[in-house]
């Protein structure tokens, strides 16, 4: 399977910025150390697509923009799912 990428670190650090969004809260969203989403923010790591999703979540992105770049309707079926299920 290859690595399916809906994480925008750029536009979303914006977003994340704009909402007063702490790495800490983006943590706890995601159900990691808030030292894992500075890395992936500042593009040390990539997040797994579930943190991606989480990420999300977290930051209220809009649907559309989170699955610009996915373009297999089956995994884009799964992510709209997951993003709009708890």
């Amino acid at each position: 399977m290859t690595d399916i990428n809906i994480f925008d670190r750029h536009s979303w650090g914006v977003i994340r910025e704009a909402r007063n969004i702490t790495y800490r809260e983006l943590g706890e969203a995601c159900g990691v150390h808030m030292k894992s989403v500075t890395k992936w923010f500042y593009g040390e790591r990539q997040p797994g697509l579930a943190h991606q999703i989480l990420l999300a979540k977290a930051l209220r992105i809009d649907l559309t923009k989170a699955l610009a770049n996915v373009s297999d309707p089956d995994t884009r079926a799964v992510i709209r799912y997951a993003l709009n299920n708890d």
